[in-house]
């Protein structure tokens, strides 16, 4: 185990907190500027989800979204954001996933459009307009062929259907959450279980 002490330096469970004259040089002056980046520990594997893996194309979209976002509201600074972005590509091409998908990705992604807004409260909706927004699930087995559906159209289209009928109203939400389908080899076991509970009997 390493063992660090500073006064003008300091690492987090996933940020470094530093006061700095300029960019990368501690601070020494008069007029300190207090910076966050991205830390990561030396015996970090990253061992992301891989390319190949049974997860939707859609769900790894989103955590590697949400894994830039997280990128762009630790570093205060926009250089430290982009040196973070090429370890996080090259991390992810280790494990297989595909440099254009990468790019078109990391390109709904920006550091001067999040940053702003980064850092605002994300605070839980009131119990009083909990009561105003319903939520309605839809549960579905999955199957590549939902990545190509554009459900926003398909609540539209319900919630309007919902309002004629009295069912629901304007400021209801939707919601698709799906489940792994059965695999071959589950169902085998399955059948092979009650059959010899059969021939037990």
């Amino acid at each position: 185990m390493k063992w660090s002490q500073s006064r003008v330096s300091l690492p987090l469970p996933n940020v470094h907190v530093s006061l700095e004259d300029e960019p990368g040089s501690l601070h020494r002056g008069s007029k300190p500027r207090l910076v966050t980046r991205v830390y990561q520990k030396s015996l970090n594997s990253y061992l992301y989800i891989p390319w190949k893996s049974c997860h939707s194309v859609q769900s790894k979209r989103a955590w590697v979204k949400g894994e830039l976002i997280h990128y762009v509201r630790i570093s205060s600074r926009e250089e430290d954001f982009k040196r973070m972005q090429v370890l996080f590509t090259q991390r992810l091409c280790d494990r297989g996933y595909p440099g254009k998908w990468l790019s078109k990705v990391f390109s709904e992604v920006s550091y001067a459009e999040e940053r702003p807004h980064a850092l605002d409260s994300k605070l839980p909706i009131p119990p009083w307009e909990c009561e105003k927004h319903r939520l309605y699930v839809l549960k579905l087995t999955h199957n590549p062929i939902w990545e190509e559906i554009n459900f926003n159209l398909i609540w539209g289209i319900l919630r309007e259907a919902w309002n004629e009928c009295g069912l629901g109203k304007s400021t209801d939400w939707f919601l698709a959450s799906f489940k792994e389908p059965a695999a071959l080899g589950d169902v085998l076991n399955k059948i092979n279980h009650e059959t010899l509970n059969a021939y037990q009997v």
